[in-house]
């Protein structure tokens, strides 16, 4: 299915269903928030797997991003979601039991989405589609705060995931 075709639910501020809403119509006026899964490769020293976006990429052009984000498309759930986001972003067949969940965060200001967290441990690099990212890097969260803080572009929702996951000491 072409991104801009998918069927995504619209969700009121219990993250209840209240209707759907074609993905390229997102940026026009709708009442409800969408849903994201978002998930970090991390090694075994702690580093996170952070790739680098396609320049053409409507979001976040050339920024740093989540191992795997995806939205979650009507009916599906934010673990399905990200299974999916595994298998089309990064063509890794991960298991329901692969992925631990972190933590579910509401809605930002000019952010728009629930955002289920995962973590999925491995120390071998993905063989990402080149459609979505340029390249990557192998950062500890640290690292990755201090160039989110220098303004280094990235998805918007970045640096609060990754402030929750030093606070947590999860990353």
């Amino acid at each position: 299915m072409n991104e801009a075709d998918e069927l995504l639910d619209l969700v009121d501020q219990n993250d209840d269903v209240i209707d759907t809403i074609l993905r390229s119509k997102t940026n026009d006026s709708k009442t409800g928030f969408l849903r994201a899964a978002e998930a970090f490769i991390q090694n075994r020293d702690g580093r996170l797997w952070i790739p680098r976006r396609q320049m053409h990429k409507k979001i976040a052009p050339g920024g740093l991003d989540y191992s795997m984000g995806e939205h979650v498309i009507s009916g599906e759930s934010y673990l399905g979601a990200c299974i999916r986001g595994f298998s089309e972003e990064l063509n890794i067949s991960v298991k329901e039991s692969e992925l631990e969940f972190i933590h579910k965060f509401a809605p930002i200001e000019k952010l728009d989405y629930f955002r289920s967290l995962y973590i999925y441990r491995s120390d071998e690099v993905p063989s990402y589609n080149p459609q979505d990212f340029t390249g990557y890097e192998w950062l500890t969260a640290k690292e990755l705060l201090k160039r989110l803080q220098n303004g280094e572009p990235a998805k918007r929702s970045l640096q609060e995931t990754v402030i929750y996951l030093i606070q947590h000491k999860l990353a």
